[in-house]
């Protein structure tokens, strides 16, 4: 018996006639998905870039605001008595205007009253001029701000040593007017002898008596206390407690609160009550 051969047109026995055809859909299948997950993360993916774009935007917007907040302190370290009775307008415009100058770049919104510095320990010298500036920070970012909030509150805070002023427990020098010299009578000429006028006798010069100088009273003396291991907070109060009525100047400035490791005058020897002293964090 002879077979005939097939034709390429011909399937071979047992083939499946839908193979190519679920080849295919596989394949359109596979490109709808591809699409479907790229409509997914695309929108995911630019909010992540915008978010990332934001934090750019806040964090350089909180470097400004401390610059503002440093220049705020260094002037106000400058002219520390224009905050107190009398009040000097110009120097607080002035104030308010390098505030608001150097915020103007960033995109955060200060408050209608620009805030004033505080010197929590007076307006002597080496006293701290603190400036705390807070501001809004607006977002541009979607969604984000229901997070977080909109706008964001950025705060910013610096302080520097008052170096204008008079020293804290230092008497205010004042002028003595020295007592008016007094006129003296000179001699008087007398005229030249004749037979007839005998000469007069001229009086003579007058003493004035000098004035006595006033005694110096000797000022009081206090002894050194130790302010080792002792809070920042506390050590004014425990300085002028021992009788002393000049500052303690603080390195670091405070706040922050840090306890005391370096003192610069020596427990135990006998000063002048007026006298200050410098403690440190760390010793030098």
């Amino acid at each position: 018996m002879t077979t005939t051969p097939t034709t390429p047109t011909e399937r071979a026995p047992g083939a499946s006639p839908k193979a190519p055809d679920a080849l295919t859909g596989r394949r359109r299948k596979s490109r709808g998905q591809s699409l479907a997950e790229f409509a997914l993360t695309v929108p995911f993916a630019l909010l992540m870039v915008l978010f990332g774009l934001d934090f750019g935007r806040v964090f350089l917007g909180w470097v400004s605001l401390n610059n503002a907040a440093r220049e705020a302190a260094n002037y106000a370290a400058m002219n520390p008595t224009a905050w107190t009775v009398p009040f000097n307008y110009a120097v607080q415009a002035e104030y308010a205007r390098l505030v608001t100058e150097e915020a103007s770049s960033i995109n955060c919104t200060l408050p209608a009253q620009v805030p004033a510095p505080s010197f929590a320990s007076g307006t002597s010298i080496g006293a701290p001029a603190a400036v705390t500036l807070t501001c809004g920070f607006h977002l541009i970012t979607p969604f984000i701000g229901l997070l977080t909030g909109n706008p964001i509150p950025v705060s910013a805070y610096s302080a520097f040593p008052v170096r204008a002023g008079l020293i804290e427990g230092i008497p205010v020098p004042t002028d003595t007017p020295s007592p008016a010299p007094s006129a003296t009578t000179g001699p008087t000429a007398s005229p030249s002898p004749s037979s007839s006028v005998a000469p007069t006798a001229s009086p003579g010069a007058s003493a004035t008596a000098s004035p006595t100088p006033a005694p110096t009273a000797t000022p009081a003396t206090c002894t050194v206390i130790s302010l080792l291991n002792v809070q920042s907070n506390k050590a004014s109060t425990n300085w002028k407690a021992a009788g002393f009525t000049g500052s303690v100047i603080f390195s670091p400035l405070v706040p922050p609160t840090y306890k005391i490791a370096w003192q610069s005058l020596t427990v135990g020897i006998t000063l002048p009550c007026t006298s200050g002293i410098t403690v440190r964090s760390r010793a030098p």
